[in-house]
């Protein structure tokens, strides 16, 4: 079955997954976008994700493989978790000023 529920969690500063969320849908394809600030709010967004039979959460580059990690567990293997990743070139040009 293809995917029609998917949701992509990004961390930045400032973001709260109350205010910091939407929803784009069409008949056949709904994604959910949270906003959070840390690992742990994104626990409780990919946990309370479950209950609206999400089928794919994603989670965005600024997310540690330890972060990752820690999100997978929470989730069980109830459900399919990707990360995006950016090679070591890209991530030390997301490190400079002003990037």
């Amino acid at each position: 079955m293809a995917v029609q529920r998917y949701a992509f969690i990004f961390k930045a500063p400032g973001m709260d997954f109350m205010t910091h969320n939407g929803k784009l849908e069409s008949d056949a394809f709904s994604a959910t976008l949270c906003g959070v600030a840390d690992v742990e709010q994104a626990v409780m967004v990919a946990l309370e994700l479950l209950t609206h039979h999400v089928q794919l959460i994603e989670l965005c580059g600024a997310f540690s493989e330890a972060e990752t990690e820690q999100i997978r567990q929470a989730l069980d293997g109830r459900i399919a978790l990707g990360a995006v990743q950016y090679s070591a070139e890209d991530r030390a040009r997301l490190l400079q000023p002003g990037a």
